[in-house]
Protein backbone atom coordinates (compact mmCIF):
# COMPACT_ATOMS: atom_id res chain seq x y z
CA UNK A 1 0.00 0.00 0.00
CA UNK A 2 1.42 3.35 -1.05
CA UNK A 3 -0.26 6.17 0.87
CA UNK A 4 1.48 8.78 -1.29
CA UNK A 5 -0.86 7.89 -4.14
CA UNK A 6 -4.49 8.88 -4.35
CA UNK A 7 -6.28 6.69 -1.76
CA UNK A 8 -8.49 3.98 -3.24
CA UNK A 9 -11.45 2.14 -1.78
CA UNK A 10 -9.52 -0.83 -0.45
CA UNK A 11 -10.62 -1.33 3.15
CA UNK A 12 -7.07 -1.17 4.53
CA UNK A 13 -6.37 2.18 2.87
CA UNK A 14 -9.59 3.61 4.28
CA UNK A 15 -8.98 2.24 7.79
CA UNK A 16 -5.41 3.50 7.92
CA UNK A 17 -6.52 6.95 6.78
CA UNK A 18 -9.09 7.05 9.60
CA UNK A 19 -6.56 5.87 12.19
CA UNK A 20 -3.93 8.42 11.20
CA UNK A 21 -6.51 11.20 11.24
CA UNK A 22 -7.52 10.17 14.78
CA UNK A 23 -3.90 9.88 15.97
CA UNK A 24 -1.89 12.46 13.97
CA UNK A 25 1.32 12.06 15.98
CA UNK A 26 3.35 9.60 18.08
CA UNK A 27 3.41 5.81 17.95
CA UNK A 28 0.12 4.01 17.32
CA UNK A 29 -0.59 0.94 19.45
CA UNK A 30 -2.71 -1.75 17.74
CA UNK A 31 -3.98 -4.67 19.80
CA UNK A 32 -5.53 -8.09 19.33
CA UNK A 33 -6.46 -10.77 21.84
CA UNK A 34 -7.53 -14.41 21.78
CA UNK A 35 -8.21 -16.92 24.54
CA UNK A 36 -6.26 -20.19 24.04
CA UNK A 37 -9.20 -22.29 25.19
CA UNK A 38 -8.65 -24.98 22.52
CA UNK A 39 -6.94 -25.36 19.16
CA UNK A 40 -7.06 -22.09 17.28
CA UNK A 41 -8.85 -22.13 13.93
CA UNK A 42 -8.48 -20.00 10.82
CA UNK A 43 -11.30 -17.78 12.07
CA UNK A 44 -8.91 -16.64 14.80
CA UNK A 45 -6.49 -15.60 12.07
CA UNK A 46 -8.97 -12.97 10.94
CA UNK A 47 -8.55 -11.19 14.28
CA UNK A 48 -4.79 -11.32 14.58
CA UNK A 49 -4.23 -10.79 10.84
CA UNK A 50 -6.56 -7.80 10.74
CA UNK A 51 -4.52 -6.21 13.52
CA UNK A 52 -1.32 -7.20 11.72
CA UNK A 53 -2.58 -5.69 8.46
CA UNK A 54 -3.54 -2.41 10.16
CA UNK A 55 -0.10 -2.21 11.78
CA UNK A 56 1.58 -2.91 8.44
CA UNK A 57 -0.58 -0.33 6.68
CA UNK A 58 0.20 2.34 9.27
CA UNK A 59 3.91 1.67 8.84
CA UNK A 60 3.55 1.81 5.05
CA UNK A 61 2.04 5.26 5.52
CA UNK A 62 5.23 6.39 7.24
CA UNK A 63 4.06 6.23 10.85
CA UNK A 64 5.42 4.23 13.77
CA UNK A 65 3.12 1.44 14.97
CA UNK A 66 3.30 -1.49 17.34
CA UNK A 67 1.12 -4.62 17.43
CA UNK A 68 0.47 -6.03 20.92
CA UNK A 69 -1.20 -9.43 21.05
CA UNK A 70 -2.85 -10.45 24.33
CA UNK A 71 -3.07 -14.13 25.19
CA UNK A 72 -6.16 -14.31 27.42
CA UNK A 73 -4.82 -17.14 29.53
CA UNK A 74 -6.47 -15.99 32.77
CA UNK A 75 -9.86 -16.96 31.32
CA UNK A 76 -11.50 -19.97 33.00
CA UNK A 77 -11.95 -23.40 31.46
CA UNK A 78 -15.69 -23.18 30.85
CA UNK A 79 -16.41 -26.87 30.42
CA UNK A 80 -14.75 -30.19 29.66
CA UNK A 81 -14.51 -30.03 25.90
CA UNK A 82 -14.98 -33.12 23.76
CA UNK A 83 -11.24 -33.60 23.20
CA UNK A 84 -10.38 -33.62 26.93
CA UNK A 85 -10.14 -36.73 29.12
CA UNK A 86 -12.76 -37.26 31.82
CA UNK A 87 -10.21 -36.36 34.48
CA UNK A 88 -10.31 -32.76 33.26
CA UNK A 89 -13.78 -32.32 34.70
CA UNK A 90 -11.96 -31.31 37.90
CA UNK A 91 -10.41 -28.29 36.16
CA UNK A 92 -13.63 -26.67 34.98
CA UNK A 93 -13.67 -23.15 36.43
CA UNK A 94 -9.87 -22.97 36.74
CA UNK A 95 -7.89 -20.30 34.86
CA UNK A 96 -6.45 -22.06 31.83
CA UNK A 97 -3.02 -20.67 32.77
CA UNK A 98 -3.15 -23.03 35.78
CA UNK A 99 -4.68 -26.09 34.11
CA UNK A 100 -2.06 -28.70 33.09
CA UNK A 101 -1.38 -29.48 29.46
CA UNK A 102 -4.00 -32.11 28.48
CA UNK A 103 -1.46 -33.96 26.34
CA UNK A 104 1.15 -35.77 28.42
CA UNK A 105 3.69 -35.98 25.60
CA UNK A 106 3.91 -32.15 25.52
CA UNK A 107 4.14 -31.38 29.23
CA UNK A 108 7.92 -31.11 29.26
CA UNK A 109 7.67 -28.41 26.59
CA UNK A 110 4.70 -26.40 27.87
CA UNK A 111 3.30 -27.19 31.25
CA UNK A 112 -0.10 -25.49 31.01
CA UNK A 113 -3.25 -25.90 28.97
CA UNK A 114 -3.09 -22.30 27.74
CA UNK A 115 0.56 -22.51 26.73
CA UNK A 116 -0.02 -25.71 24.74
CA UNK A 117 -2.65 -24.16 22.51
CA UNK A 118 -0.97 -20.76 22.22
CA UNK A 119 2.36 -22.29 21.18
CA UNK A 120 0.54 -24.40 18.59
CA UNK A 121 -1.04 -21.22 17.19
CA UNK A 122 2.19 -19.20 17.41
CA UNK A 123 4.00 -21.73 15.25
CA UNK A 124 1.45 -21.36 12.46
CA UNK A 125 1.26 -17.59 12.86
CA UNK A 126 5.02 -17.31 12.36
CA UNK A 127 4.73 -19.53 9.30
CA UNK A 128 2.26 -16.99 7.96
CA UNK A 129 4.58 -14.09 8.70
CA UNK A 130 2.52 -12.80 11.65
CA UNK A 131 4.86 -11.89 14.49
CA UNK A 132 3.38 -9.32 16.91
CA UNK A 133 5.81 -6.77 18.30
CA UNK A 134 4.81 -7.80 21.81
CA UNK A 135 2.94 -10.79 23.24
CA UNK A 136 1.27 -10.25 26.63
CA UNK A 137 -0.02 -13.17 28.67
CA UNK A 138 -2.82 -11.75 30.75
CA UNK A 139 -2.24 -13.87 33.88
CA UNK A 140 1.53 -13.44 34.17
CA UNK A 141 1.94 -9.95 32.72
CA UNK A 142 -1.25 -8.14 33.74
CA UNK A 143 -2.53 -9.77 36.93
CA UNK A 144 0.30 -11.72 38.56
CA UNK A 145 2.57 -8.65 38.56
CA UNK A 146 -0.10 -6.24 39.82
CA UNK A 147 -0.55 -4.15 36.67
CA UNK A 148 -4.34 -4.48 36.95
CA UNK A 149 -4.49 -3.71 40.67
CA UNK A 150 -5.48 -0.06 40.25
CA UNK A 151 -8.17 -1.06 37.76
CA UNK A 152 -9.59 -3.60 40.21
CA UNK A 153 -9.80 -0.86 42.84
CA UNK A 154 -11.46 1.54 40.41
CA UNK A 155 -14.02 -1.09 39.37
CA UNK A 156 -15.01 -1.76 43.00
CA UNK A 157 -15.11 1.93 43.85
CA UNK A 158 -17.31 2.71 40.84
CA UNK A 159 -19.53 -0.36 40.86
CA UNK A 160 -22.65 1.82 40.88
CA UNK A 161 -21.42 3.60 37.75
CA UNK A 162 -20.77 0.22 36.13
CA UNK A 163 -24.26 -1.02 36.99
CA UNK A 164 -25.88 2.11 35.58
CA UNK A 165 -23.91 1.72 32.32
CA UNK A 166 -25.02 -1.92 32.07
CA UNK A 167 -28.62 -0.85 32.57
CA UNK A 168 -28.41 2.02 30.08
CA UNK A 169 -26.29 0.44 27.34
CA UNK A 170 -26.91 -3.29 27.65
CA UNK A 171 -30.37 -3.20 29.23
CA UNK A 172 -29.14 -5.41 32.07
CA UNK A 173 -30.25 -4.96 35.66
CA UNK A 174 -27.66 -6.41 38.03
CA UNK A 175 -28.16 -7.72 41.56
CA UNK A 176 -27.43 -5.44 44.50
CA UNK A 177 -24.43 -7.55 45.61
CA UNK A 178 -22.98 -7.96 42.09
CA UNK A 179 -19.32 -7.08 41.51
CA UNK A 180 -17.31 -7.30 38.27
CA UNK A 181 -14.79 -9.70 39.84
CA UNK A 182 -13.71 -13.32 39.65
CA UNK A 183 -12.06 -14.53 42.84
CA UNK A 184 -9.51 -17.35 42.74
CA UNK A 185 -10.29 -19.87 45.47
CA UNK A 186 -7.92 -22.17 47.37
CA UNK A 187 -8.72 -24.96 44.90
CA UNK A 188 -7.76 -22.67 41.99
CA UNK A 189 -11.35 -22.25 40.80
CA UNK A 190 -13.23 -19.03 40.13
CA UNK A 191 -16.43 -20.58 41.51
CA UNK A 192 -15.57 -21.01 45.21
CA UNK A 193 -15.60 -17.59 46.89
CA UNK A 194 -17.92 -14.66 47.58
CA UNK A 195 -16.63 -11.10 47.91
CA UNK A 196 -16.99 -9.34 51.27
CA UNK A 197 -14.64 -6.33 51.40
CA UNK A 198 -11.52 -4.68 50.01
CA UNK A 199 -8.51 -3.25 51.87
CA UNK A 200 -6.81 -0.86 49.46
CA UNK A 201 -3.92 -0.20 51.87
CA UNK A 202 -3.00 -3.88 52.10
CA UNK A 203 -4.27 -4.40 48.52
CA UNK A 204 -6.27 -7.43 49.56
CA UNK A 205 -9.84 -8.64 49.19
CA UNK A 206 -11.70 -10.50 51.91
CA UNK A 207 -13.96 -13.33 50.71
CA UNK A 208 -15.79 -16.31 52.17
CA UNK A 209 -16.33 -19.82 50.91
CA UNK A 210 -19.49 -21.96 51.03
CA UNK A 211 -18.70 -23.01 54.62
CA UNK A 212 -18.36 -19.40 55.77
CA UNK A 213 -14.58 -19.61 56.12
CA UNK A 214 -12.76 -16.32 55.46
CA UNK A 215 -10.05 -16.03 52.81
CA UNK A 216 -7.71 -13.12 52.10
CA UNK A 217 -6.74 -12.59 48.45
CA UNK A 218 -3.87 -10.43 47.20
CA UNK A 219 -5.11 -8.72 44.07
CA UNK A 220 -1.56 -7.69 43.09
CA UNK A 221 -0.56 -11.36 42.75
CA UNK A 222 -3.06 -12.86 40.35
CA UNK A 223 -5.72 -13.91 42.87
CA UNK A 224 -8.46 -11.61 41.52
CA UNK A 225 -9.61 -11.03 37.95
CA UNK A 226 -11.97 -8.49 36.42
CA UNK A 227 -14.77 -10.09 34.44
CA UNK A 228 -14.55 -9.82 30.66
CA UNK A 229 -16.63 -6.69 30.19
CA UNK A 230 -14.31 -4.77 32.54
CA UNK A 231 -11.09 -6.67 31.80
CA UNK A 232 -11.09 -5.58 28.14
CA UNK A 233 -11.30 -1.79 28.71
CA UNK A 234 -8.96 -2.07 31.71
CA UNK A 235 -6.22 -3.51 29.56
CA UNK A 236 -6.77 -0.80 26.95
CA UNK A 237 -5.71 1.65 29.63
CA UNK A 238 -2.84 -0.48 31.00
CA UNK A 239 -1.36 -1.20 27.55
CA UNK A 240 -2.16 2.18 25.97
CA UNK A 241 -4.20 0.60 23.16
CA UNK A 242 -5.32 3.03 20.46
CA UNK A 243 -6.70 0.64 17.82
CA UNK A 244 -8.28 -2.78 18.29
CA UNK A 245 -10.32 -4.48 15.56
CA UNK A 246 -13.00 -6.84 16.85
CA UNK A 247 -15.75 -9.21 15.77
CA UNK A 248 -18.83 -7.34 14.59
CA UNK A 249 -21.09 -10.23 15.63
CA UNK A 250 -19.63 -10.89 19.08
CA UNK A 251 -18.42 -7.54 20.36
CA UNK A 252 -19.94 -5.06 17.95
CA UNK A 253 -23.66 -5.66 18.33
CA UNK A 254 -25.66 -2.92 20.05
CA UNK A 255 -25.16 -3.15 23.80
CA UNK A 256 -22.34 -5.68 23.49
CA UNK A 257 -18.89 -5.56 25.06
CA UNK A 258 -17.47 -2.79 22.87
CA UNK A 259 -20.38 -0.42 23.57
CA UNK A 260 -20.14 -0.98 27.30
CA UNK A 261 -16.33 -1.04 27.10
CA UNK A 262 -16.21 2.47 25.62
CA UNK A 263 -18.19 3.80 28.57
CA UNK A 264 -16.26 1.78 31.17
CA UNK A 265 -12.99 2.94 29.67
CA UNK A 266 -13.78 6.63 30.06
CA UNK A 267 -16.06 6.66 33.13
CA UNK A 268 -14.38 3.97 35.23
CA UNK A 269 -10.75 3.91 34.11
CA UNK A 270 -10.37 7.46 32.78
CA UNK A 271 -9.05 6.41 29.37
CA UNK A 272 -10.25 7.30 25.88
CA UNK A 273 -11.36 4.03 24.29
CA UNK A 274 -9.49 2.86 21.18
CA UNK A 275 -11.15 2.91 17.80
CA UNK A 276 -11.72 -0.46 16.12
CA UNK A 277 -10.12 0.46 12.81
CA UNK A 278 -12.46 -2.15 11.34
CA UNK A 279 -15.07 -4.57 12.61
CA UNK A 280 -14.63 -7.98 11.06
CA UNK A 281 -17.10 -10.80 10.47
CA UNK A 282 -16.62 -14.47 11.20
CA UNK A 283 -15.33 -17.27 9.00
CA UNK A 284 -17.77 -20.13 8.46
CA UNK A 285 -17.43 -23.57 6.94
CA UNK A 286 -19.08 -23.62 3.54
CA UNK A 287 -22.83 -24.12 4.01
CA UNK A 288 -22.68 -23.53 7.78
CA UNK A 289 -24.65 -20.69 9.32
CA UNK A 290 -22.56 -20.67 12.50
CA UNK A 291 -19.01 -19.45 13.01
CA UNK A 292 -16.14 -21.86 13.44
CA UNK A 293 -15.83 -23.05 17.03
CA UNK A 294 -12.96 -24.88 18.71
CA UNK A 295 -15.25 -26.25 21.39
CA UNK A 296 -17.84 -27.56 18.90
CA UNK A 297 -15.32 -28.98 16.44
CA UNK A 298 -16.69 -27.27 13.29
CA UNK A 299 -13.40 -25.75 12.33
CA UNK A 300 -10.35 -25.81 10.11
CA UNK A 301 -7.08 -25.54 12.00
CA UNK A 302 -4.20 -23.47 10.63
CA UNK A 303 -2.25 -26.69 10.16
CA UNK A 304 -5.01 -28.19 8.02
CA UNK A 305 -5.27 -25.03 5.93
CA UNK A 306 -1.52 -24.68 5.45
CA UNK A 307 -1.24 -28.28 4.30
CA UNK A 308 -3.18 -27.42 1.13
CA UNK A 309 -2.33 -23.77 0.51
CA UNK A 310 0.79 -21.64 0.97
CA UNK A 311 0.82 -18.92 3.65
CA UNK A 312 0.51 -16.04 1.21
CA UNK A 313 -2.72 -17.47 -0.25
CA UNK A 314 -4.25 -17.90 3.21
CA UNK A 315 -3.28 -14.30 4.01
CA UNK A 316 -4.86 -13.20 0.72
CA UNK A 317 -8.05 -15.13 1.48
CA UNK A 318 -8.46 -13.30 4.78
CA UNK A 319 -7.75 -9.74 3.59
CA UNK A 320 -9.08 -9.60 0.01
CA UNK A 321 -12.70 -8.98 1.07
CA UNK A 322 -14.04 -6.18 3.21
CA UNK A 323 -13.74 -7.19 6.89
CA UNK A 324 -17.48 -6.94 7.56
CA UNK A 325 -18.17 -9.67 4.99
CA UNK A 326 -18.57 -13.20 6.30
CA UNK A 327 -15.99 -15.50 4.74
CA UNK A 328 -16.76 -19.10 3.81
CA UNK A 329 -14.09 -21.77 3.86
CA UNK A 330 -14.37 -23.92 0.74
CA UNK A 331 -11.38 -26.23 0.44
CA UNK A 332 -12.63 -27.72 -2.84
CA UNK A 333 -13.60 -25.70 -5.90
CA UNK A 334 -13.37 -22.50 -3.85
CA UNK A 335 -9.68 -23.00 -3.11
CA UNK A 336 -9.02 -23.92 -6.74
CA UNK A 337 -10.63 -20.63 -7.84
CA UNK A 338 -8.86 -18.64 -5.11
CA UNK A 339 -5.39 -19.80 -6.15
CA UNK A 340 -6.19 -19.10 -9.81
CA UNK A 341 -7.26 -15.57 -8.84
CA UNK A 342 -4.16 -15.08 -6.69
CA UNK A 343 -1.90 -16.20 -9.54
CA UNK A 344 -3.66 -13.88 -12.00
CA UNK A 345 -3.34 -10.96 -9.58
CA UNK A 346 0.34 -11.77 -9.07
CA UNK A 347 0.99 -11.76 -12.81
CA UNK A 348 -0.77 -8.41 -13.31
CA UNK A 349 0.99 -6.76 -10.37
CA UNK A 350 4.39 -8.13 -11.40
CA UNK A 351 3.83 -6.71 -14.88
CA UNK A 352 2.92 -3.29 -13.48
CA UNK A 353 -0.75 -3.54 -14.40
CA UNK A 354 -3.91 -2.69 -12.45
CA UNK A 355 -5.57 -5.60 -10.63
CA UNK A 356 -8.76 -5.53 -8.58
CA UNK A 357 -7.12 -7.13 -5.55
CA UNK A 358 -3.62 -5.70 -5.96
CA UNK A 359 -3.54 -4.17 -2.45
CA UNK A 360 -4.60 -7.44 -0.84
CA UNK A 361 -1.89 -9.21 -2.83
CA UNK A 362 0.79 -6.75 -1.72
CA UNK A 363 -0.07 -7.32 1.93
CA UNK A 364 -0.28 -11.08 1.40
CA UNK A 365 3.30 -11.24 0.10
CA UNK A 366 4.70 -8.56 2.39
CA UNK A 367 6.38 -10.94 4.84
CA UNK A 368 9.55 -11.28 2.80
CA UNK A 369 9.34 -15.06 2.92
CA UNK A 370 9.98 -17.16 -0.18
CA UNK A 371 7.01 -17.18 -2.54
CA UNK A 372 5.26 -20.32 -3.68
CA UNK A 373 2.78 -19.49 -6.43
CA UNK A 374 4.40 -19.66 -9.85
CA UNK A 375 3.42 -18.02 -13.13
CA UNK A 376 2.11 -21.31 -14.52
CA UNK A 377 -1.73 -21.31 -14.40
CA UNK A 378 -2.89 -23.31 -11.40
CA UNK A 379 -5.39 -25.39 -13.34
CA UNK A 380 -2.57 -26.41 -15.68
CA UNK A 381 -0.33 -27.33 -12.75
CA UNK A 382 -3.09 -29.51 -11.32
CA UNK A 383 -3.51 -31.28 -14.65
CA UNK A 384 0.21 -31.80 -15.16
CA UNK A 385 0.74 -32.99 -11.59
CA UNK A 386 -1.86 -35.69 -12.08
CA UNK A 387 -0.60 -36.65 -15.52
CA UNK A 388 2.90 -37.01 -14.06
CA UNK A 389 1.55 -39.09 -11.14
CA UNK A 390 3.10 -36.68 -8.65
CA UNK A 391 6.63 -36.95 -10.10
CA UNK A 392 8.01 -33.38 -9.87
CA UNK A 393 10.72 -33.79 -12.50
CA UNK A 394 8.39 -35.42 -14.97
CA UNK A 395 5.83 -32.68 -14.32
CA UNK A 396 8.43 -29.96 -15.00
CA UNK A 397 9.24 -31.64 -18.32
CA UNK A 398 5.55 -31.65 -19.19
CA UNK A 399 5.24 -27.97 -18.27
CA UNK A 400 8.15 -27.17 -20.58
CA UNK A 401 6.42 -29.03 -23.44
CA UNK A 402 3.19 -27.08 -23.06
CA UNK A 403 4.32 -23.52 -23.67
CA UNK A 404 5.82 -22.74 -20.27
CA UNK A 405 9.45 -23.70 -20.92
CA UNK A 406 10.75 -20.39 -19.55
CA UNK A 407 8.90 -20.84 -16.25
CA UNK A 408 9.95 -24.48 -16.02
CA UNK A 409 13.54 -23.22 -15.98
CA UNK A 410 13.32 -19.91 -14.09
CA UNK A 411 10.60 -20.87 -11.56
CA UNK A 412 11.37 -24.52 -10.98
CA UNK A 413 11.77 -23.93 -7.23
CA UNK A 414 8.39 -22.19 -6.94
CA UNK A 415 6.70 -24.89 -9.03
CA UNK A 416 8.13 -27.68 -6.88
CA UNK A 417 6.97 -25.81 -3.76
CA UNK A 418 3.50 -25.44 -5.24
CA UNK A 419 3.32 -29.15 -6.00
CA UNK A 420 3.70 -29.85 -2.25
CA UNK A 421 0.23 -28.35 -1.77
CA UNK A 422 -1.35 -29.77 -4.93
CA UNK A 423 -0.97 -33.41 -3.86
CA UNK A 424 -2.64 -33.12 -0.42
CA UNK A 425 -5.38 -30.93 -1.91
CA UNK A 426 -6.15 -33.47 -4.64
CA UNK A 427 -6.21 -36.32 -2.13
CA UNK A 428 -8.46 -34.63 0.41
CA UNK A 429 -10.56 -31.87 -1.14
CA UNK A 430 -10.48 -31.57 -4.92
CA UNK A 431 -13.84 -31.95 -6.71
CA UNK A 432 -14.18 -35.17 -8.69
CA UNK A 433 -14.63 -33.11 -11.85
CA UNK A 434 -11.02 -31.92 -11.52
CA UNK A 435 -9.43 -35.23 -10.51
CA UNK A 436 -8.16 -37.81 -12.95
CA UNK A 437 -5.54 -40.54 -13.19
CA UNK A 438 -3.54 -41.21 -16.33
CA UNK A 439 -3.91 -44.92 -17.02
CA UNK A 440 -0.58 -46.74 -17.28
CA UNK A 441 -2.21 -49.62 -19.13
CA UNK A 442 -4.83 -49.32 -21.84
CA UNK A 443 -8.18 -49.65 -20.08
CA UNK A 444 -10.93 -51.85 -21.44
CA UNK A 445 -13.05 -49.36 -23.31
CA UNK A 446 -16.04 -49.54 -25.63
CA UNK A 447 -15.33 -47.49 -28.77
CA UNK A 448 -17.22 -47.19 -32.05
CA UNK A 449 -15.47 -47.69 -35.39
CA UNK A 450 -15.48 -43.89 -36.09
CA UNK A 451 -13.98 -43.23 -32.66
CA UNK A 452 -11.18 -45.73 -33.34
CA UNK A 453 -10.56 -44.16 -36.73
CA UNK A 454 -10.43 -40.73 -35.08
CA UNK A 455 -7.79 -41.90 -32.60
CA UNK A 456 -5.64 -43.42 -35.35
CA UNK A 457 -5.91 -40.21 -37.42
CA UNK A 458 -4.85 -38.14 -34.40
CA UNK A 459 -1.96 -40.54 -33.67
CA UNK A 460 -0.60 -39.86 -37.16
CA UNK A 461 -0.58 -36.11 -36.48
CA UNK A 462 1.23 -36.68 -33.17
CA UNK A 463 3.83 -38.82 -34.96
CA UNK A 464 4.38 -36.29 -37.74
CA UNK A 465 4.38 -32.95 -35.89
CA UNK A 466 5.67 -31.31 -32.68
CA UNK A 467 2.35 -30.06 -31.36
CA UNK A 468 1.90 -27.46 -28.64
CA UNK A 469 -1.41 -27.03 -26.85
CA UNK A 470 -3.11 -24.95 -29.52
CA UNK A 471 -1.80 -27.06 -32.37
CA UNK A 472 -2.93 -30.23 -30.57
CA UNK A 473 -6.39 -28.71 -30.13
CA UNK A 474 -6.53 -28.00 -33.87
CA UNK A 475 -5.29 -31.52 -34.68
CA UNK A 476 -8.06 -33.03 -32.54
CA UNK A 477 -10.72 -31.09 -34.43
CA UNK A 478 -9.16 -31.89 -37.81
CA UNK A 479 -9.10 -35.61 -37.01
CA UNK A 480 -12.71 -35.71 -35.79
CA UNK A 481 -13.88 -33.76 -38.88
CA UNK A 482 -12.03 -36.20 -41.13
CA UNK A 483 -14.05 -39.11 -39.79
CA UNK A 484 -17.27 -37.09 -39.30
CA UNK A 485 -17.37 -37.50 -35.52
CA UNK A 486 -19.11 -35.11 -33.14
CA UNK A 487 -16.90 -33.23 -30.62
CA UNK A 488 -18.57 -35.03 -27.73
CA UNK A 489 -17.85 -38.46 -29.24
CA UNK A 490 -14.26 -37.49 -30.06
CA UNK A 491 -13.41 -36.18 -26.61
CA UNK A 492 -15.15 -39.13 -24.97
CA UNK A 493 -12.89 -41.48 -26.92
CA UNK A 494 -9.79 -39.56 -25.87
CA UNK A 495 -10.65 -39.49 -22.20
CA UNK A 496 -11.64 -43.15 -22.15
CA UNK A 497 -8.35 -44.43 -23.53
CA UNK A 498 -6.23 -42.05 -21.45
CA UNK A 499 -8.15 -41.70 -18.18
CA UNK A 500 -10.87 -44.37 -18.27
CA UNK A 501 -13.39 -41.54 -17.81
CA UNK A 502 -15.84 -39.75 -20.08
CA UNK A 503 -14.57 -36.30 -19.08
CA UNK A 504 -11.23 -34.72 -18.32
CA UNK A 505 -9.00 -31.65 -18.53
CA UNK A 506 -8.68 -29.41 -21.58
CA UNK A 507 -7.55 -31.90 -24.15
CA UNK A 508 -5.18 -29.79 -26.24
CA UNK A 509 -2.83 -28.74 -23.46
CA UNK A 510 -3.22 -32.08 -21.70
CA UNK A 511 -2.22 -34.18 -24.70
CA UNK A 512 0.64 -31.80 -25.52
CA UNK A 513 2.08 -32.39 -22.05
CA UNK A 514 2.38 -36.16 -22.61
CA UNK A 515 5.33 -38.02 -24.10
CA UNK A 516 4.78 -38.06 -27.89
CA UNK A 517 5.78 -41.68 -28.54
CA UNK A 518 3.73 -42.99 -25.62
CA UNK A 519 0.72 -40.87 -26.65
CA UNK A 520 0.83 -42.00 -30.28
CA UNK A 521 0.99 -45.66 -29.20
CA UNK A 522 -1.93 -45.21 -26.81
CA UNK A 523 -4.05 -43.52 -29.49
CA UNK A 524 -3.38 -46.49 -31.78
CA UNK A 525 -4.53 -48.65 -28.83
CA UNK A 526 -1.13 -50.35 -28.72
CA UNK A 527 -0.06 -49.47 -25.14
Amino acid sequence: MDMTKTPNNYWLDLAVSEIIARYPKDEIIVSSGISPSASYHIGHFREIMTADALTWGIKQAGRTARHIHVVDNFDPLRKRYHFLPESFEQYVGWPIALVPDPFETCRAEHKTYAEHFYREFELHAKHMGIVPDEVVRSYEELYLNGKMAANIEQAIAKVDVIKSIFAEVANRELAADWLPLQLLGPNKSFTELTYKAIDTKKRTIIATDADGKTHTLDYTKGEVKLNWRLDWPARWQVLGVMVEPFSAQEHGAAGSSYDTGVRFSSEVFGYDAPIPGVRYANIHMLGDTKKMSSSKGNLVTPGEALAIMPPEVLRYFVVRSRPERTLYWDAGQGLFNLIKEFATTKEIVDDGGVAEFADAYRYAVATGESKTISSVPFDHLVQVYQAARGDDQRALEMIARTGFEVYAKTQAEEIRAEFKFVGPWLNAYAPESIKFELQEKLPKVDLSAPQRAFLVKLAASVDEHELDGQAMHEAIYAAKDAVELTPAEAFRALYRVLLNKDHGPKAGWFLASLDRDWLAARLRLEA
